[in-house]
C-alpha cells in the first residue's frame, strides 16, 4: 500500500511540475524577456518609444522582470500601464505588471488634467449666459485619494478563450469644494462640498488568434486581448448630473493588444464611446535575444 502510494506522489510530484513548466513556457512564449532585447514602438502622432529588456530586480524580497524605456517617461498623462511597465512577474497562474503605483500617478495626473480643463470650459459657458456687466466667479479646489491594486492582470497562464478576468481594479475619491461669487447686488457667496466616490474595473478577454501587419513585419497567430473599463459612480450629495458625466467619460473604454509568439505586443488600438479618439501603438523594430546570447533581428 505504501509502495502505491509513493507512485502516486512521484507523480503528483511530476505533474504539477509539468504543468508549472508548460505554464511558465506559454508565458515566455508571448513575454520574451532575454536581456538586451529591444522593441520600439510608434504611436499615432509619430512619437517613438523604446523598450529594454534589463536584468530583474528584487522589491520587497521577490523578484521581477524589468524593463528600461527610451525616452525616459517625463509626463505621466502619456503614460500607458498596457505597454510601459517597469517590473512584472510570470507566475503558475498569471503574466502581471506591478504598475499599482503608476496606475494611481497616471490617474491623478489624467483626473487633474481633465478636471481643470472642464472648468476653463464651464466658467467661460457660465459667463456667456450671462447679461452684459454680470459676472459670476466659479473657484472649484479639489483632494484626490486614489488606490489601485498593485498588479494589472495582463493574462492568465495559459490563457483560455472568451473566458472573462478581472484585470485592474482602481479607486478614486474626490472631494471638491466649491465657492460661487458674483458683482450682482444681492447675490451672496455661497459654498458647496461635493465628495465623489468612482470606481474603474477593468475587465479582460482572449477573444482570438489573427495575422497582424506592421511596420516590423507580418506576425501570425497573435493573440487578441480585450480590455474594457466601466465606471461605477457615487456622490455625497446625490448628483445625477455629475455622476453622468463621469460616467460618460469612460464609457466604452476599450484596449486591444495584439501578442505575437516570440515577439510580444506588437500592436494597440484604444477607442472610447465617449469621445472621437483613436489611439494606436505598432511595433516598428525590435531584437530578441536567446539565452545562448545569440540573436534574432527583424529586417
Amino acid at each position: 500500500m505504501l509502495k502505491k502510494m509513493r507512485y502516486v506522489f512521484v507523480l503528483l510530484f511530476i505533474f504539477g511540475f509539468s504543468a508549472t513548466l508548460m505554464g511558465n513556457e506559454w508565458a515566455n512564449y508571448y513575454f520574451p524577456d532575454a536581456v538586451d532585447s529591444y522593441w520600439t514602438y510608434e504611436d499615432q502622432d509619430g512619437e517613438e518609444l523604446t523598450r529594454y529588456a534589463i536584468a530583474p530586480q528584487e522589491i520587497d524580497g521577490e523578484t521581477y522582470r524589468a524593463f528600461s524605456y527610451d525616452p525616459v517617461l517625463e509626463d505621466w498623462t502619456k503614460y500607458q500601464y498596457y505597454f510601459h511597465p517597469y517590473f512584472y512577474q510570470v507566475s503558475d497562474d498569471w503574466v502581471a505588471f506591478f504598475v499599482g503605483d503608476d496606475i494611481e500617478n497616471t490617474t491623478r495626473a489624467v483626473t487633474e488634467k481633465h478636471w481643470n480643463e472642464a472648468m476653463v470650459v464651464m466658467k467661460q459657458q457660465l459667463n456667456n449666459q450671462l447679461p452684459p456687466g454680470m459676472t459670476i466667479d466659479l473657484n472649484v479646489t479639489y483632494e484626490l485619494d486614489i488606490e489601485a491594486q498593485d498588479y494589472f492582470y495582463v493574462l492568465p497562464t495559459p490563457a483560455t478563450f472568451n473566458e472573462e478576468w478581472e484585470a485592474s481594479r482602481v479607486d478614486v475619491e474626490m472631494d471638491l469644494q466649491i465657492d460661487i461669487t458674483s458683482n450682482v447686488d444681492g447675490f451672496p457667496p455661497t459654498s458647496q462640498m461635493i465628495t465623489m466616490f468612482l470606481t474603474l474595473v477593468e475587465t479582460a478577454n482572449v477573444t482570438g488568434t489573427e495575422t497582424v501587419e506592421t511596420a516590423a513585419g507580418t506576425f501570425e497567430d497573435c493573440l487578441i486581448i480585450e480590455y474594457q473599463i466601466d465606471a461605477s459612480i457615487r456622490t455625497e450629495p446625490d448628483l445625477p448630473e455629475v455622476k453622468t458625466m463621469f460616467q460618460d467619460v469612460y464609457k466604452g473604454a476599450l484596449t486591444t493588444l495584439w501578442f505575437a509568439p516570440n515577439v510580444g505586443i506588437v500592436k494597440m488600438l484604444q477607442e472610447s464611446e465617449s469621445t472621437d479618439i483613436v489611439k494606436t501603438i505598432e511595433l516598428t523594430n525590435y531584437e530578441i535575444k536567446s539565452t545562448e546570447s545569440e540573436s534574432s533581428e527583424s529586417d
